[in-house]
């Protein structure tokens, strides 16, 4: 087996891993809604958005700065998906984000940089609901990321290096949601987290309104925000990560529930 076959078996492993887990989770939640009070609701969306931050690898800074309408010219793999349980009194949430995206350019030191980000992102939360419109959550968010660097220097020298890291995170958070007329609901949630346990700081922001087609179909328009600060050891070893991923959003909304 050669140098890339192996590299692809990898990457077919860890993709049937993630997969594969996030199959065993759905399957849960479809179960747990067909049980007594229980309502599961499903989405699939895309998101155009803007990266914004930078990354240290072994004493290399990188800034990043892609816009909306460039992320999609560098956007190797994206998958977005959630999935929600609810009663009267609690909530269950499942959200899912695996995305792939490279950038180049040049830094301000005048070395050109060719960046390959993957990001993939695991959230489970439980809700107290307060209320018909309004909850409290706790719950964790499990984040992969692997960066690899290449930079080629003035001096026609150049170097590559790569950094994967994984971290959990314990967050806190609240969701809205307010209805609009017949066919016509505004959800708005968010959350942070972090605090030293796996990245120094997180947050997370959503907005959207939801469009009822139909009993158990919706469209979502809104707007989604993940910023993380991660960092971890120190001199030529040091590594940081910090990077907010914003920008509009577009789903399909399916009730599971009769």
């Amino acid at each position: 087996m050669n140098t890339l076959d192996i590299a692809m078996a990898a990457v077919l492993r860890q993709a049937h891993f993630h997969f594969g887990g996030i199959a065993l989770a759905l399957l849960a939640f479809t179960a747990t809604g067909h049980a007594d009070g229980w309502r599961t609701t499903g989405w699939l969306y895309a998101q155009g958005a803007n990266m914004d931050g930078y990354t240290v690898i072994n004493g290399n800074r990188t800034d990043v700065n892609v816009s909306a309408s460039e992320l999609f010219d560098h956007l190797d793999m994206a998958g977005m998906m959630a999935v929600r349980s609810e009663t009267d009194r609690f909530a269950l949430t499942l959200n899912a984000v695996f995305t792939g995206l490279g950038a180049d350019g040049a830094a301000g030191n005048g070395n050109f940089y060719d960046l390959d980000v993957t990001q993939d992102m695991v959230e489970l939360a439980w809700s107290w609901r307060l209320n018909e419109r309004h909850e409290l959550f706790v719950g964790g968010r499990y984040q992969s990321l692997s960066v690899d660097l290449s930079i080629k220097r003035p001096d026609g020298t150049s170097g590559a290096t790569d950094q994967t890291k994984s971290l959990f995170d314990p967050v806190i958070g609240a969701r809205g949601a307010w209805p609009i007329g017949q066919a016509w609901t505004l959800i708005a949630r968010a959350d942070i987290g972090g605090f030293g346990v796996g990245s120094d700081f997180t947050w997370s922001t959503m907005a959207v309104l939801d469009w009822s087609l139909s009993r158990n179909f919706g469209l979502v328009f809104g707007y989604r925000a993940l910023d993380t600060d991660y960092s971890q050891g120190s001199g030529d070893e040091r590594f940081e990560f910090d990077m907010r991923v914003a920008g509009p959003l577009l789903g399909l909304r399916y009730n599971f529930s009769p």
